[in-house]
């Protein structure tokens, strides 16, 4: 049966709701069909019927005066309405109130809505992060802020939770115990360092980080992997410098050097902010930023002045062989918060997708991984299969809609689950699932009846 968007809000309220031995929807699908019957008509109407009409018309008017999710319905695109189950479950913990307002799924990927408001202070505003966070069932997340009401004090953010299995239907706990707000932001800040007065170090004013030991307490960069393969990274002796940075009390450089013809350079962390964070990186007379080859390394220094697992020091090294660094200036962005606030924020509730999925076996071979089995969701397309995932390598899928229409998709979600491999594609928005006419992946058509 086809919903008009009123009918659809009606049809997922009532679908919360338990009744045995009784079909309420399907009831409520015969009264929207019927044609209206003549005033002066009188006929016998079943108990049952009277009841699920009752019913009907009491989650009618509660859809209509549910200011959370009617709210959440006026941020979301239409096509994301149409999909969205209403949920309004709120908790209050440490003068904070969370709600989960609506959600929306398949069987791998959720999708919730929550709002967050703090009834006794300002402990909310637009740079709310979420920072430790979960929906049991899944384990990759990430929650971005969708609106902030300046006048409510009411942040609205977007949760999704992939690498779920066989989610439609469940009841999942959605759970918060910590947040961070009130950003503070330095952007192109300017640290002075002559960089052509910087030198060589010697192999005594280095210290090693032994990679298989797991000293370090992670990294990232285009050099990151080259230098952990080494089995030794060596970096520079801390805290050999002092070298603060304007209007920034929650880090300094703590020495600088280069290092088998790298520059090298340390900084430590000392505020009391949990996710401090930021970059250095170069400029040039024009004041434009210059890409380079670079890592950065965290690691902790024992009493003994030995490198230790921890995110204290923070070393960036950057490839410089093939520019002038007299041409450059050394700069930085960093960030802090004034608020970290705990709490244990917990509502449970069932999640039931509204859209139909479409589902066929294959057998498509792509780089180390071999695909046997394609799903289409309204919120994607699901590959499932066995084999190792190759990071570097690109498997291209498209849909092609019954009217002729192409929707590409350029990257996936990569994830292993009991030994089978996923990659989940996210649509920009919903897919209308009965006019999928196929799936291409990596130039095979898979065809669904």
């Amino acid at each position: 049966m086809k919903y008009d968007f009123d009918e659809m809000i009606i049809k997922n309220a009532i679908s919360t709701i338990q009744t045995p031995e009784y079909d309420i929807i399907s009831e409520v699908e015969k009264e929207i069909q019927k044609k209206k019957s003549p005033w002066h008509f009188k006929r016998a109407v079943p108990a049952a019927l009277v009841i699920c009409l009752c019913l009907m018309l009491s989650i009618g008017a509660m859809a209509a005066t549910i200011p959370s999710f009617n709210n959440l319905l006026s941020m979301v695109s239409p096509d994301i309405a149409l999909l969205l189950q209403p949920i309004e479950i709120a908790c209050e913990d440490n003068g904070i109130k969370m709600e989960v307002v609506g959600a929306m799924n398949d069987d791998e990927m959720a999708v919730i809505y929550i709002t967050m408001k703090d009834l006794v202070g300002d402990r909310i505003d637009e740079t709310l992060d979420i920072y430790d966070y979960r929906l049991t069932g899944t384990y990759i997340s990430t929650c971005q802020m969708v609106h902030y009401d300046e006048t409510t004090k009411t942040a609205t953010l977007r949760m999704q939770a992939n690498g779920g299995k066989k989610l439609n239907g469940k009841k999942v706990s959605f759970q918060v115990e910590s947040f961070l707000s009130d950003q503070l932001t330095f952007d192109k800040v300017e640290t002075s360092i002559n960089l052509s007065d910087v030198k060589e170090v010697k192999d005594s004013q280095t210290i090693p980080l032994v990679t298989s030991s797991n000293i370090s307490g992670g990294g990232g960069g285009d050099l990151f992997d080259e230098l952990q393969s080494q089995g030794i990274i060596r970096v520079l002796t801390p805290d050999q410098k002092k070298i603060t940075l304007p209007k920034i009390d929650f880090m300094y450089i703590s020495n600088i050097g280069f290092i088998d013809g790298r520059l090298h350079i340390q900084t430590k962390w000392v505020g009391d902010g949990i996710d401090d964070h930021g970059d250095l990186h170069f400029v040039d007379t024009a004041g434009n930023s210059i890409y380079m080859d670079s890592a950065n390394i965290y690691f902790g220094i024992d009493k003994s002045g030995n490198a230790k697992w921890g995110r204290d020091y923070v070393e960036y090294i950057f490839d410089v062989s093939n520019i002038n660094l007299d041409e450059f200036k050394l700069m930085g962005n960093f960030v802090s918060h004034g608020n970290y606030v705990t709490g244990n924020w917990k509502t449970t509730f069932n999640i039931q997708s509204v859209g139909e999925e479409l589902q066929a076996d294959c057998n498509i071979k792509s780089d180390t991984l071999n695909i046997n089995n394609v799903k289409v969701s309204p919120l994607g397309v699901t590959l499932a299969g066995s084999g190792e995932i190759n990071e570097s390598v690109t498997i291209p899928i498209s849909i092609k809609m019954t009217d002729g229409s192409i929707q590409e998709f350029e990257s996936g979600m990569r994830y292993s689950d009991s030994g089978e491999v996923k990659l989940k594609y996210v649509s920009s928005l919903p897919l209308d699932t009965s006019k999928v006419e196929s799936v291409v992946v990596n130039g095979t058509s898979i065809n669904f009846n």
